[in-house]
């Protein structure tokens, strides 16, 4: 008990010395075909469920104990209602890049923050509270959820759409450049319906109302880089229980902007227990002009808790750059990804791209993110 004191301790004076918590869709090839099997949120990421806190020392990790992927190693076990699930993480990530403009190294705590869910019955609410880099204190995401079975739910509040392929990784092409990257949680009502055969969301999006905040700087939200009304429909089919392709269509618009379309189609394919695929294509149509949005990634387990992968990714965007050209970006990269002990990721790549810093020629771009989960 004394060794798990000492680790909770550490991972809360972690989480308040200083994005949402990362989603495997990857899982696919060990037959997880939705995400409800180890998270509270329908479309992954966030609170871990007990099966998904088993299964992160079972399947992600390379080494682990019996009940290591508990809640702050299982302190608090006894003491907290079988209803309240707890969790957070807190993310520290450097970066290099050297373009023609400019040469950065950086080293940042990018995020810190404690999520808790409660179940009353059928009903289950979701809040997440913590420090976002340059941000200060911040709730990213906070819902009421209604389960009319263990196939259909109702989800009314903050947090991100459902689009393509349900990752957190807000840095990719089809993320953050149509317009999902950090800090784009809106207010929605999703319906989700999750079958082993298939999947469907419909989300209304009704945007972030303006900044409020009190004196504490608690902020619930921003509107000039979100999505300020619309909505999306994600559909997709499982094959063989390791296969999942699909499409996705959004509609909506952004404060003092013209509206949007994307639709596209996803892939995630399990074709071994140690050989995966992630793919996604994405249109986008503004003001009469069209974007191409491209994401692929091939990764191959090298061992359990060890993932390597090549990634490749395009935005065509339909605006105008600095230079007066389409701004565009174009990436190659590999990376690895090392999942020593359950609570522990550590996240590495290099990149090489163009894009409205050198349009003519790749330049490198590579980072370390340092992740721990409670």
């Amino acid at each position: 008990m004394g060794k798990r004191m000492f680790f909770a301790a550490l991972g809360l004076l972690g989480l308040f010395s200083a994005t949402n918590a990362q989603a495997y869709p990857g899982m696919i090839r060990h037959g997880y075909v939705n995400c409800t099997s180890c998270h509270v949120s329908p479309s992954g990421g966030g609170v871990l469920t007990p099966y998904g806190r088993e299964m992160a020392g079972e399947v992600l990790s390379a080494w682990a104990k019996e009940g290591e992927g508990d809640f702050l190693w299982g302190a608090f076990a006894k003491k907290l209602p079988e209803t309240l699930l707890l969790g957070g993480d807190t993310r520290v990530l450097g970066t290099y890049r050297d373009n023609p403009v400019f040469k950065e190294k950086r080293l940042f705590l990018m995020q810190s923050d404690l999520e808790a869910a409660y179940g009353w019955g059928k009903l289950t609410a979701d809040l997440e509270l913590g420090y976002v880099d340059g941000d200060g204190l911040e709730s990213l995401r906070h819902y009421l959820m209604y389960h009319f079975d263990d196939q259909d739910t109702l989800r009314l509040g903050k947090f991100r759409n459902s689009f393509g392929i349900n990752t957190d990784e807000h840095t990719l092409a089809i993320k953050n450049n149509l317009g999902w990257g950090d800090e784009t949680e809106t207010y929605n009502l999703e319906y989700a319906r999750l079958t082993d055969r298939y999947s469907l969301y419909a989300t209304g999006i009704f945007g972030a109302p303006e900044s409020i905040e009190t004196r504490s700087g608690l902020s619930f939200g921003r509107t000039g880089y979100v999505d300020s009304g619309g909505g999306s429909v994600r559909a997709s089919a499982f094959l063989a229980d390791k296969f999942e392709l699909g499409a996705s269509y959004f509609y909506g618009k952004k404060l003092n902007a013209d509206p949007r379309s994307v639709v596209g189609p996803f892939a995630i394919l399990g074709f071994t227990k140690r050989l995966f695929y992630l793919g996604e294509l994405d249109f986008q149509s503004k003001t009469s002009r069209w974007g191409v949005f491209d994401f692929q990634r091939l990764t191959y387990e090298v061992r359990q808790g060890l993932q390597v992968f090549l990634q490749q990714e395009l935005a065509q965007s339909n605006q105008v750059s600095q230079t007066g050209t389409n701004a565009r970006l174009e990436r190659y990269g590999v990376g690895a990804l090392f999942f020593p002990r359950p609570h522990f990721e550590i996240d590495a790549r290099m990149h090489w791209q163009k894009d409205v810093y050198s349009e003519t020629a790749f330049h490198p771009y590579a980072w370390l993110l340092l992740h721990y989960y409670l």
